[in-house]
């Protein structure tokens, strides 16, 4: 006689019967609860929308300008020359390198000169600080509340000039345009950089990138040269000193040489010799110092990084409408609470649903 085995199912698995028998729950409880997922997804839409329809936030307007940064020339034995004053001929390198150099551009300095330098709008010359103001949408959503400052302008581009109120908003002027301005490598595999801005009018935009990078030039320049800088302003310093002193050789030169011919007395002639190899002397010095100094020139010419506009901004500008993010995060967020109600009320109703469900399940 046969025996009969039966397989015992783990107490951590589920037999197919029961796989049937949640499924079949989860469907009653998703048809029984229909309204509930129409209704809080299209309420939570319906917020989401609302609050979209309120910040109103008007499209911004993408420019983006491709640059690389040269590195600068080396000074062709100008060393020596820097080398007699103390002075290294080369800048710290290290200094603008790698995130350095990212940080430097959004940097507080940078971005007060480019908004203090003076930029043509519709023919007429105007601090692009003021056009900022005018255009950037920032009396509208911070300062909303000030009626003072509606109608502000700066009077003035010198920083030392401004007063206490000035500068204040200059620095929340300076803070607004740096979370608006993006500074980054093109690709990992580039020396190319990536300056870029969105902003609510056109003009303002393409005039923020295309100034930024040139005051960006400028005070790179300015402190990769800064040594030789000084250094050149040392030897024009001494050509000058020596240009006064030959002056005055050459003057009394010709005055002993005038008087010698007058008279015609030995000590005379001797006094005159003297003054004129002092006189060639000076000459000499000065005709070295002139040189140095056009040396250092040359070297800042050369030391000067070269800053190369691969790629200008484009004209018309990218529009970026304002995403509606509210109301899909409404709708999504109402389907969740609505799937989390149904949970609870499936689990706990009366027990007559799971004995429903049984005889469903034993019909078929």
């Amino acid at each position: 006689m046969a025996t009969a085995t039966t397989h015992q199912i783990p107490e951590d698995e589920l037999s197919p019967k029961e796989v049937v028998e949640k499924v079949l729950v989860v469907k009653n409880a998703l048809i029984r609860n229909w309204k509930w997922l129409l209704l809080l997804p299209a309420a939570g839409f319906g917020i989401g929308y609302a609050m979209d329809t309120y910040q109103n936030k008007p499209p911004s307007f993408e420019a983006n300008v491709v640059f690389n940064l040269g590195a600068a020339g080396q000074s062709s034995g100008l060393g020596d020359v820097a080398g007699l004053l103390g002075l290294g001929s080369q800048p710290d390198a290290n200094i603008f390198t790698g995130d350095n150099f990212f940080y430097f551009v959004k940097s507080r300095p940078v971005l007060e000169r480019n908004l203090m330098k003076e930029v043509d709008v519709n023919g007429k010359k105007e601090l692009l600080a003021n056009f900022y103001i005018d255009s950037s949408g920032i009396k509208n959503s911070d300062w909303e509340d000030r009626p003072d400052l509606q109608k502000f302008h700066f009077e003035t581009n010198d920083l030392k000039k401004m007063d206490l109120s000035s500068r204040m908003i200059l620095n929340s002027i300076v803070k607004r345009a740096a979370e608006a301005t993006e500074i980054a490598a093109l690709d990992r595999k580039s020396s190319f950089t990536s300056l870029s801005t969105k902003m609510e009018n056109e003009r303002l935009a393409g005039l923020w990138v295309t100034t930024l990078l040139e005051t960006v030039e400028e005070m790179y320049t300015e402190n990769q040269t800064q040594k030789t800088r000084k250094t050149l302003r040392l030897l024009q310093h001494r050509a000058d000193s020596l240009a006064s002193v030959l002056g005055i050789a050459e003057h009394r030169l010709a005055r002993e040489l005038d008087y010698s011919e007058q008279i015609m007395m030995p000590e005379a002639k001797v006094s005159a010799k003297s003054m004129e190899r002092k006189s060639s002397f000076l000459q000499q010095l000065y005709y070295e110092a002139m040189a140095n100094a056009e040396k250092m020139r040359i070297s800042l010419v050369k030391e000067a990084p070269l800053f190369t506009e691969i790629e200008g901004i484009k004209v018309p500008l990218d529009v970026k409408y304002e995403d509606k993010r509210n109301a899909k995060i409404g709708a999504l967020a109402g389907l969740m609470i609505a799937l989390i109600l149904i949970y609870f009320r499936t689990v706990f109703s009366s027990p007559t649903t799971t004995t429903t469900v049984r005889k469903e399940v034993v019909t078929a």
